[in-house]
């Protein structure tokens, strides 16, 4: 599903950038990620959207912190 970069022969000695955006489906096939973390970012993460590591756990922390109604 994931396919490889590849690398640059001018860019070998540069960090990988350190906010790399992602998609719903890729955060979904994620193995850092417990299943209920997958659960709520299915539901509240935008298809056409990417998001940082940092923005899916911000999105998980307010599901998390809502009330029940």
């Amino acid at each position: 599903m994931f396919t490889k970069k590849e690398l640059d022969p001018k860019n070998l000695g540069t960090k990988q950038k350190i906010n790399s955006k992602y998609s719903k489906a890729q955060f979904a096939e994620s193995r850092q990620l417990s299943r209920m973390e997958k659960d709520i970012l299915a539901a509240v993460l935008l298809e056409q959207q990417t998001y940082t590591k940092e923005e899916a756990q911000q999105h998980i922390n307010q599901f998390m912190n809502r009330e029940a109604q």
